[in-house]
């Protein structure tokens, strides 16, 4: 499972401000941005009393507040921004704000839904800001349905747009258009009351005003049984890396979008533990203009943990659902290569163990350090994982860590690295894509007038 994993606000005051007053030199026209220090994140986690609900940093911050919705009171078990805390929050989500130069702050989540919802394991990553969330793996029908939480950070209103698509085309669903978020509330919106009877379903969530997060819950007690919160994964493009697939031949599903006017053709190779390599049957996949397809990933892919490899003459999104089991499901999407370091929960309550970490690198030799912590932010050990160019790794964090109080992982990455963490515990799975924390950000380059 998984979840935008931007955990930032609007930019930089300062930043911001200064744009308004300068412009880039003519001989600057090329130069590109660089890099402005993240001095406050905002996001926002969905609440309930089978969740908990985990907050960190990769550097300890100056301050911490968590506010509780609807009814915005504060709650002290979250607010210390030098330490990895939990709780159970009694609400429907509560909104982080954290300040510190650097800090890197995120949050995180961890329960066990009921029967009815499939039964699952949830692991999911707290939402910041979203501008376009494209979602797949969903569903409004068929004992399969999803739910989307849109959380408003912000004291003014916030207004986004849902758009759908289904194997049949592009949907035209009922009141998906001008949906309004009031300042500091938490709306959910089933896609059944949108276009229901869809058993599956991809979503666009794209934010026209406001400061708004998005977080799906998704279940089913149709073939796949089991439950998973759906992060973004990255928007249509013509070359992605979707990693984090876990080992086993069976119940692994390649999802496809094509939001475009023209039939794509993808080609998908596997980035294995030894080599890439291209496996019979994922060459040449049509889709169809403004389509979803689904297509059965083939035991030539292999059944050690992968990544996939997705290139396609138009622009297509990407997500693999994986149901190794008829326990449970979890989805694995398409994210960038780490370019700063990233969070990892292991302290998440009762509900999820220690993760296994996959990791591929799907260029070069590159490698990874897992540095592990705990909950006062002392490092309590460390690994290098070495991921030769074109193959995918893994590090078990039980076996390695065993015996240490290991509450949180932080991964620093030499390369171009992609990977994801994946939660077993009691029949139940769940996925996590590694998303780099909020550090620093792209800011414009700025001169003076005159």
């Amino acid at each position: 499972m998984k979840a935008n994993r931007a955990f930032l606000l609007p930019l930089i005051a300062a930043v911001l401000a200064a744009v308004a007053y300068v412009l880039p030199a003519p001989s600057e026209d090329q130069r590109p941005p660089s890099r402005v220090a993240v001095t406050q994140a905002s996001y926002a986690c969905p609440a309930d009393k089978t969740l908990t609900v985990a907050a960190g940093q990769v550097r300890r911050g100056t301050s911490s507040t968590a506010t509780v919705l609807p009814g915005k009171n504060k709650d002290s078990a979250l607010a210390d921004a030098s330490a990895w805390r939990t709780t159970v929050v009694d609400g429907q989500a509560v909104v982080v704000d954290q300040q510190g130069r650097r800090s890197g702050a995120g949050g995180y989540f961890a329960g066990v839904m009921s029967k009815a919802d499939g039964s699952g394991l949830v692991v999911g990553s707290c939402s910041g800001v979203i501008d376009d969330a494209w979602m797949l793996g969903l569903g409004s029908g068929g004992k399969h349905f999803s739910t989307v939480t849109l959380t408003n950070l912000a004291n003014s209103p916030a207004v986004v747009d849902l758009d759908l698509w289904g194997p049949d085309g592009k949907i035209d669903a009922v009141d998906s258009k001008g949906i309004v978020v009031k300042p500091l509330t938490t709306r959910r919106v089933r896609l059944d009351a949108l276009a229901a009877g869809e058993t599956e379903l991809a979503l666009q969530v794209h934010r026209r005003r406001g400061s708004v997060s998005a977080v799906v819950e998704d279940t089913s007690t149709s073939i796949f049984r089991g439950s998973e919160p759906v992060t973004a994964t990255e928007s249509p493009r013509r070359d992605q890396v979707v990693g984090g697939l876990v080992d086993n031949v069976s119940g692994r599903t390649l999802e496809l979008l094509n939001p475009g006017s023209a039939t794509a053709r993808v080609d998908v190779s596997v980035l294995g533990p030894k080599n890439q390599f291209k496996p019979s049957g994922l060459s040449n996949i049509k889709v169809k203009a403004g389509s979803l397809k689904l297509v059965t990933i083939p035991s030539s892919a292999g059944s050690d943990r992968l990544a996939l490899h997705v290139t396609s003459d138009l622009p297509v999104a990407a997500t693999v659902r994986m149901a190794p089991s008829n326990t449970d499901y979890a989805y694995a999407e398409a994210v960038p290569p780490l370019a700063g370091p990233a969070l990892v929960p292991v302290a998440l309550g009762p509900s999820a163990g220690a993760p296994d970490l996959i990791l591929s690198a799907p260029k070069k030799d590159a490698s990874a350090e897992v540095q592990a912590l705990d909950a006062q932010m002392r490092p309590v050990g460390s690994k290098t994982v070495a991921i030769g160019g074109g193959t995918t790794q893994h590090l078990d964090s039980a076996k390695e860590f065993k015996g240490k109080p290991v509450a949180y992982l932080v991964v620093r990455a030499k390369g171009d690295v992609i990977g994801a963490a994946t939660y077993a515990k009691g029949g139940g799975i769940s996925s996590l894509a590694l998303v780099a924390a909020p550090v620093t950000v792209l800011g414009p380059q700025v001169r003076p007038l005159g």
